[in-house]
C-alpha cells in the first residue's frame, strides 16, 4: 500500500509537470558500441525480472546533448507561485525500444537519459527524486547561440585517479570544438544526406516495426514530443539492496519550435577518462578525439510531465 509523499518546509521537491522556457539545445551524435550500450541497459531498465517486457538499443550512436534552459517552473499549484530558476543540461541518450519477451517487434520508441549533469542543486534533487534520471552537479560552457564560435565544455568534481590519496577536485570529461570546413552547401548537403542514412540505417537493423510503433512516429508529425524512458532505484541504508526499482517513461510535450537547423561547419568531440565515469565503458565512446555527427540546434518550449510507471518491483 502507498503511502502520501509529505511536502513539508525546507523540503525541495516540487510537482510536475515543469514548465520550460526558451530551451536552446546542441546535438551532437558520436560513436559509441552497440554492445555496451546493451549491456548498461540490461543492467538497469531489463534489471527488473518480473518484467514482461526486454528494452533494445537501437545502433551504435548515442546522443550528446547541451541544453541551456532560460526559465524552468512547477505548473502545479502551490508550487508555481514559488518562483522559477534557470537549468542547464548535459546528456548523453541511448535510442531504445519497448519490446515483448520473446516477440522482436519495436512497440515503442523511448530515449534514455543515460547519463545526465546539471548546474543547479533544486534540479538535480526533484530529477533524482522524482524521475530517477541519474543526475550530477557539474560545471560547463557552451555557446550563447548557435552563431557564437566557442567551445563546450563538461567538467565533474571526483575522484581522479581512483586511489585512497585522491583528493575530489574538479576535472574536466569532455570538450566539442567548432573546425570551419570550408565545404561549399553541395559537400554539406552529401554529408548531411550520407550521415542520415547511416543512422537510420543502424536503427533500422534487426528491428521490426509494430503498428504500434508506426503510429507513434506519425503521430509525433503533427504533436511533437518526446518519450524519455527512465530507471528509478531506491537503496536501503546500507546501499546494498533496493527498496524500490522501477522502469518509468516521462514525455516531454513541444509546445513551441522557435528555431531549428543543422550547425555549420564540422565539430570535433574529446574525451577524457575519468574513473568515476568511464564514458568508453559504460557507452562505448572511446576516449580520444571523434567527430560529431549531425549537429543540430532547436530553440523551443516545452513540458515536462511526470513519470508513469511502466514496470515495478518494490522490496519488504
Amino acid at each position: 500500500m502507498a503511502l502520501p509523499y509529505i511536502h513539508y518546509p525546507s523540503n525541495p521537491i516540487a510537482k510536475p509537470p515543469c514548465g520550460m522556457k526558451d530551451a536552446r539545445m546542441f546535438g551532437f551524435f558520436l560513436v559509441g558500441c552497440e554492445q555496451k550500450m546493451q549491456h548498461f541497459v540490461d543492467t538497469t531498465l531489463n534489471s527488473i525480472d518480473s518484467s514482461p517486457y526486454f528494452f533494445k538499443v537501437l545502433g551504435s550512436s548515442p546522443l550528446l546533448s547541451f541544453t541551456d534552459i532560460t526559465r524552468i517552473a512547477s505548473l502545479q499549484a502551490p508550487f508555481s507561485e514559488y518562483g522559477w530558476m534557470q537549468e542547464t543540461d548535459i546528456i548523453i541518450w541511448l535510442p531504445v525500444v519497448k519490446q515483448e519477451k520473446g516477440d522482436d517487434r519495436a512497440l515503442h520508441l523511448y530515449w534514455f537519459p543515460a547519463f545526465i549533469c546539471v548546474n543547479n542543486i533544486n534540479a538535480l534533487i526533484n530529477g533524482r527524486e522524482i524521475w530517477g534520471y541519474n543526475k550530477y552537479l557539474c560545471r560547463y560552457s557552451m555557446p550563447e547561440n548557435k552563431r557564437a564560435n566557442s567551445d563546450f565544455s563538461l567538467q565533474l568534481e571526483t575522484f581522479q585517479p581512483y586511489h585512497p590519496n585522491t583528493q575530489m577536485a574538479w576535472h574536466e570529461l569532455l570538450r566539442v570544438r567548432r573546425v570551419d570546413d570550408n565545404d561549399n552547401w553541395l559537400s554539406e548537403a552529401y554529408e548531411t544526406t550520407k550521415e542520415i542514412a547511416e543512422l537510420l540505417s543502424q536503427g533500422a537493423q534487426g528491428a521490426h516495426l509494430s503498428k504500434e510503433l508506426i503510429k507513434q512516429l506519425l503521430g509525433g508529425v503533427t504533436h511533437p514530443y518526446l518519450d524519455q524512458i527512465l530507471f528509478k532505484q531506491c537503496p536501503d541504508g546500507m546501499a546494498q539492496n533496493s527498496l524500490y526499482s522501477a522502469v518509468l517513461h516521462s514525455p516531454s510535450t513541444i509546445n513551441a519550435i522557435h528555431e531549428v537547423g543543422l550547425l555549420e561547419g564540422e565539430y570535433e568531440v574529446d574525451i577524457r577518462h575519468l574513473d568515476a565515469f568511464p564514458l568508453q565503458q559504460l557507452f562505448g565512446i572511446a576516449t580520444g578525439k571523434q567527430w560529431a555527427r549531425l549537429p543540430y540546434y532547436v530553440n523551443m518550449d516545452f513540458e515536462q510531465a511526470g513519470a508513469r510507471v511502466i514496470v515495478e518491483q518494490g522490496y519488504v
